[in-house]
């Protein structure tokens, strides 16, 4: 299987299942779906990470910081565990890059999927692909799910939320001399392992720029597919208030027609 065949696959599975979310969008309670997409979550960080370690990519023994992804991800699976401010905080960044998570699903900075259409798509690659498919769904499942409110509230809490994130991976970097976020600012700073930019300054403020530009990406996104799924559930509501007129006006009816 080359690299086409799989995104044709991943992307046939992301629609199959977006359709089937804003369809049934009155049915994604939390206490069901909520474990299953941790669950999924869980199993494709864990082949991630394995395949990273078999090819020698693993420095820290796990992905944490290395760029927004895996950072995603695991946030993803700590939520059980975050006091609720926190989980909200980080509910609204998960939704919000759910679009850029799909992008992420067609070209990866490791793997180059839609570059490399050419290649075979290894153990590595689907492993990933796969990871970046279910962080999108879940994104888009926390707003189907009405988890996340698209308000300019939520905005702010995601763009907070990655920014102390970014930020305090920066921080660690000028302490201990690391490269959290591709940001090492003595020397290998790059966004995304592309080096276009002649200082770590510049680097690091077009890293927040593009982060911004891709979140109110998302954000936007989030509002197309609550309006789509919307119908559906204004359909119900009016066919439940015609049958509540129906109810009063068979009241009314026998109200008049009861003896005195």
């Amino acid at each position: 299987m080359d690299m086409m065949q799989m995104l044709g696959i991943l992307c046939a599975v992301f629609f199959t299942a977006l359709t089937l979310m804003c369809f049934f969008r009155e049915k994604l309670t939390l206490s069901l779906f909520n474990p299953l997409f941790l669950s999924a979550c869980a199993f494709c960080f864990f082949c991630w990470n394995y395949a990273a370690y078999e090819r020698g990519w693993l420095e820290d023994g796990f992905m944490t910081l290395e760029n927004i992804s895996p950072f995603i991800c695991t946030v993803i699976l700590l939520t059980p565990f975050m006091a609720k401010w926190v989980k909200d905080l980080a509910y609204c960044t998960i939704a919000f890059l759910g679009f850029g998570m799909f992008l992420a699903l067609f070209i990866s900075p490791g793997a180059e999927y839609f570059l490399s259409f050419r290649h075979t798509a290894t153990f590595m690659h689907i492993s990933e692909a796969t990871c970046h498919l279910v962080m999108a769904l879940y994104g888009f499942y926390l707003i189907l799910a009405n988890k996340v409110k698209l308000d300019y509230k939520s905005l702010g809490k995601s763009l907070l939320f990655i920014y102390a994130s970014i930020g305090f991976g920066v921080f660690l970097n000028w302490c201990f001399h690391l490269a959290n976020f591709g940001m090492n600012m003595y020397g290998n700073y790059s966004i995304y392992f592309l080096d276009i930019f002649g200082s770590f300054g510049a680097t690091f403020i077009a890293y927040l720029v593009g982060v911004l530009g891709v979140i109110l990406m998302g954000f936007l996104v989030g509002i197309f597919l609550d309006w789509i799924s919307r119908p559906n559930k204004q359909e119900k509501e009016e066919e439940q208030e015609k049958r509540e007129e129906q109810a009063e006006q068979v009241e009314e009816n026998c109200s008049q027609t009861s003896p005195d």
